[in-house]
């Protein structure tokens, strides 16, 4: 089966980052898409139409397979025509975020009174107070407080204050860490955006349980040159709850055999070695992940490795292995998954050294490709080209890895869970 994603060259015209929000339990609440074009690379301005029409896009192509029940978060400049946004982006799923200087822009009010009447979410995007006791803020569904504000905690007791009056969700942006979002939630934010999920929060005791043990045993046999099918097949039927993830991962419209998959060994043959370890791999990680982590954590080791695998393949030439590099992106958040050192996780996997001290966050020829992708997932666009250059690699083509990756995990994230 071919799991390549047919290539649309008018899709990859620009940078496009996806950022989560989550709800107060580490759910999914939506999804923020950020959008540069490359052409603009000189420039600190962007194309708010094309943005739209991409986001557009990515939200409603069916590959990408989007939870029918998040929101779409997309920013609007003072120049948006609103008929564009009215015909771009879906209603009653789509938040338009706006800065308090585009909210006090003069028509602004009007052009959110007609969002509001075709049924968008307003929200303000980074909350100073300067717009307090405008009309214009009461516009607003959703307000933002940047938590790396030194005053933040006056921020959002001034903006709890537009709740008394009226429906209204805070969002704690630039969370970074476990600390930052308990104390968010503490002070009565309900949404929050940040890299706080992606961080380890607790590793100075935990040791590998039994479980993760055979999971990780189960890692080293797929990493082997030449496997052994008959002892793998017997060490995932060990594993029950794996086994039936794994079953009903191969049997679902993703693959499309002709009959049902019911043993073990024979889907190990009929998928074919290579991409079977590449199904295990992402089968196990999901399988193993702890109940209170975000999903989110799944999907980005997934999209990573995928892109990390198209880069090498398209820009690294014969320089780069495209399964080594595939092996970093997938594996590049087991700490946090684990709550772990990183440094006991790949010890006890089968990974040569360049790899696990680049796991590691140490300086290795591939930890410019990590930089990369947290460049990326952050829509750092100035640091962005700044690694292009580095890397000596075409924008537009690695753009394309990127937005392609994204495709591939959506397409395949619902038959995962």
């Amino acid at each position: 089966m071919n799991t390549d994603i047919p290539r649309d060259p008018s899709f990859y015209q620009g940078l496009i980052a996806r950022q989560a929000v989550f709800d107060a339990k580490r759910g999914i609440w939506g999804y923020e898409i950020l959008y540069h074009q490359i052409p603009d690379a000189d420039q600190e301005t962007t194309n708010h139409k094309a943005m739209l029409e991409v986001a557009t896009r990515a939200f409603l192509n069916p590959q990408w397979q989007q939870n029918p029940n998040s929101y779409l978060l997309v920013t609007l400049d003072a120049l948006s025509n609103p008929d564009a946004v009215t015909g771009d982006l879906p209603k009653g799923r789509s938040v338009c975020i706006v800065s308090e200087d585009t909210l006090l822009a003069p028509g602004m009010l009007e052009v959110l009174v007609r969002l509001r009447q075709e049924n968008y979410l307003i929200a303000l995007g980074d909350f100073t107070g300067k717009s307090a006791g405008s009309p214009v803020l009461d516009m607003a569904d959703i307000i933002a407080v940047d938590m790396q504000r030194p005053n933040r905690d006056a921020l959002i007791t001034e903006a709890l204050l537009q709740r008394l009056q009226r429906p209204v969700q805070l969002m704690a942006k630039k969370v970074e860490d476990a600390r930052t979002f308990a104390m968010a939630k503490a002070a009565g934010c309900t949404l929050f955006q940040g890299f706080f999920f992606q961080k380890p929060e607790r590793i100075s005791s935990k040791v590998v349980s039994s479980s993760l043990a055979g999971s990780l045993g189960i890692l080293k046999m797929l990493e082997r040159e030449s496997p052994d099918i008959n002892a793998l097949a017997q060490a995932i039927q060990k594993d029950v709850s794996l086994s039936f993830r794994l079953l009903k991962f191969l049997n679902s419209p993703y693959f499309g055999f002709a009959r049902e998959v019911s043993s073990i060994k024979v889907a190990l043959i009929l998928a074919g070695w290579h991409q079977m370890r590449t199904w295990l791999r992402l089968v196990l990680i999901t399988e193993i992940k702890p109940k209170q982590k975000p999903s989110e954590l799944i999907f980005l080791s997934a999209q990573r490795g995928r892109f990390l695998e198209l880069a090498a393949k398209r820009t690294g030439g014969r320089r780069m292995n495209s399964e080594r590099m595939l092996l970093l992106g997938l594996f590049s958040l087991l700490d946090s998954i684990f709550d772990m050192h990183m440094e006991d996780i790949v010890g006890s996997l089968p990974l040569d050294q360049e790899l696990k001290d680049t796991l590691c966050l140490r300086p290795t020829p591939l930890a410019p490709w990590l930089g990369l992708v947290h460049s990326f997932e952050r829509a750092d666009w100035k640091e962005l080209r700044s690694r292009f250059e580095t890397l000596g690699v075409d924008p537009v083509e690695v753009a394309a890895c990127y937005t392609e990756s994204m495709q591939w995990a959506h397409a395949i994230f619902n038959f995962l869970q």
